[in-house]
């Protein structure tokens, strides 16, 4: 009889927390089920950051950093020109860049993204170094993750999974921190530990989608964005990749291109605008 109300229990429970985590999300249309709440998220993704920052002063390597001063402020253009027409203008969005030969960029929950100027290394770099265009294609994805609020609906994902266990109270009251930091994968490269977001095909796709329509909101060209893809189709797939755990390449090059001509509306509006400011 006892194991029976405990089960009943922690039926209830998990029930009444599920229940509580279920919600429409404004973004993507979609039902979903998340525990947070939206103005904690920059707290989650503040401590991402300082974990990236801590990584890389161990190693000596620099972050925000005088010689890539020019890049960084183009960098902050762009963001906040497109976190204008998000769906969450006013979160904290801000942009790190770190001197670390890494092709990867990433935006946190809540907005604190870190770039590594190898998105622009002139052999394997995705993009051309001051191509704002390119900037945009990419900043816009990855603050589309954060505006669809993918990393903390697979914490919750994860987090229900554990509530089966004995440590499902103490989860949920550290707010699932501890629990959702393995969706921060790392790779070793150059001897760091660099973050790298680890996303479900439909999770790039949603963030494929929403971010295109934003940078062309923007008044960034979104054909660029598709041409992008293509180049990256062409490239190895490494470990130290920003669209090496991602959809194919040509896969996500194609899935822009049919949305283009709507985009191409939104582009143009924009310039009619004056857009981007």
């Amino acid at each position: 009889m006892e194991r029976i109300l405990k089960r009943s229990l922690l039926f209830l429970v998990l029930l009444s927390l599920y229940m509580s985590g279920c919600a429409k999300d404004i973004v993507t249309g979609k039902t979903t089920l998340n525990y947070y709440k939206l103005e904690n998220e920059p707290k989650l993704g503040q401590q991402v950051l300082l974990q990236q920052e801590k990584a890389l002063k161990n190693k000596k390597k620099e972050v925000n950093s005088e010689k890539n001063k020019a890049e960084l402020e183009k960098l902050r253009r762009v963001v906040a020109n497109i976190a204008a027409v998000s769906h969450y203008p006013d979160f904290p969005y801000e942009v790190y860049l770190a001197d670390v030969d890494v092709v990867n960029a990433w935006c946190a929950p809540g907005g604190k993204m870190m770039v590594y100027e190898g998105l622009w290394d002139p052999k394997k770099g995705l993009v051309e170094k001051g191509n704002v265009d390119q900037y945009a294609a990419v900043m816009a994805h990855e603050m589309a993750h954060a505006n669809a609020r993918h990393v903390t609906e697979s914490i919750s994902r994860n987090m229900t999974i554990m509530m089966v266990g004995a440590a499902v109270q103490t989860a949920v009251a550290a707010g699932g921190y501890q629990e959702g930091s393995d969706l921060f994968g790392q790779i070793f490269s150059q001897g760091m530990d660099i973050f790298v977001p680890s996303y479900s095909r439909k999770n790039e796709f949603e963030a494929d989608e929403l971010g295109f329509f934003y940078m062309a909101k923007a008044g960034y060209d979104p054909r660029v964005a598709v041409e992008l893809w293509k180049k990256a189709a062409k490239k190895k797939k490494d470990m130290a990749s920003i669209f090496a755990s991602h959809p194919t390449s040509g896969e996500r090059a194609r899935h822009l291109h049919k949305m283009l001509p709507k985009a191409m509306e939104f582009y143009e509006a924009a310039k009619k605008e004056g857009k981007p400011n």
